[in-house]
C-alpha cells in the first residue's frame, strides 16, 4: 500500500514540476506585450538593421588584408615549421601588421560606408549599384596601396628574424592560397554570368549564345 501511495505521490509531483516549466517556457516565448506593433520583442522594426548589414556586405572585399595576415601566421606556425624562438620572433611583427591592418580597414569602411548608403537613400536602386560598384573599386584601390605599403615593411621585419628559406617558402604558401582564391571568385563570377545569360535567354525563348 505504501509502494501505492509513493507511486500515486511521485507522478503527481512530476506532473506539477511539467506544468511548473510548461508555464515558464511558455511566458518565456510570447512577444513582448509593451512593444509597439510593427516591432519585434527588441523594440526594434523587424528587418531595420538589415539595409545597413546588406551595405557593410558590399564593403566586404575579396582580398581582406587582416586574412592574409593570419592566415600568413598559421602557415608559419604549421605548414613552414619553424622552431619556438622564430615565432617568438616573429609574433611580434604579426601583431603590429595585424594591428595596422584591422585599424586602416576600420578607417576605409568609415570612409565609404555613409556613401553607400547614400547611393541606396536616393532609391534608385539601379543607379545605386552601379554607383556601389564604383564605391567597391575605389575601396579595392586604397587596400592595395595599402597592401603593397605596409607589405614591403612586414617582409623587411621578418627577414630579421626568419631564414632565407623559411622566408621563401612562406611566401610561396600565401602566394599560392591567393592564386587559389582567385581562381575561386573567377569561378564563381564565371557561373553568375552564365545563369544570367541563362535567364535572359529564357525570358526571350531563345538558347543564351555561346
Amino acid at each position: 500500500m505504501r509502494q501505492k501511495f509513493f507511486a500515486i505521490g511521485t507522478i503527481a509531483l512530476m506532473t506539477v514540476v511539467s506544468l511548473f516549466i510548461f508555464e515558464h517556457v511558455t511566458d518565456a516565448q510570447r512577444p513582448d506585450r509593451n512593444a509597439q506593433p510593427g516591432q519585434n520583442q527588441r523594440g526594434e522594426r523587424p528587418g531595420g538593421d538589415r539595409s545597413n548589414r546588406g551595405i557593410r556586405e558590399m564593403l566586404n572585399l575579396p582580398i581582406n588584408p587582416v586574412s592574409i595576415v593570419e592566415n600568413s601566421w598559421t602557415d608559419l606556425s604549421f605548414k613552414v615549421g619553424v622552431d619556438d624562438e622564430a615565432l617568438v620572433n616573429a609574433r611580434p611583427i604579426y601583431q603590429a601588421t595585424l594591428d595596422k591592418f584591422e585599424m586602416k580597414m576600420k578607417e576605409l569602411r568609415g570612409k565609404y560606408e555613409p556613401k553607400m548608403k547614400e547611393a541606396f537613400a536616393a532609391g534608385d536602386q539601379r543607379a545605386a549599384f552601379q554607383t556601389a560598384r564604383t564605391i567597391r573599386e575605389e575601396m579595392e584601390k586604397d587596400v592595395s596601396v595599402l597592401l603593397s605599403n605596409s607589405g614591403k615593411e612586414f617582409q623587411t621585419e621578418l627577414k630579421k628574424v626568419l631564414s632565407k628559406e623559411d622566408l621563401t617558402h612562406l611566401n610561396k604558401l600565401t602566394k599560392d592560397r591567393q592564386i587559389q582564391q582567385q581562381e575561386q571568385r573567377n569561378r564563381f563570377r564565371g557561373g553568375q554570368q552564365r545563369g544570367g545569360q541563362g535567364g535572359q535567354g529564357g525570358q526571350r525563348g531563345q538558347r543564351p549564345t555561346q
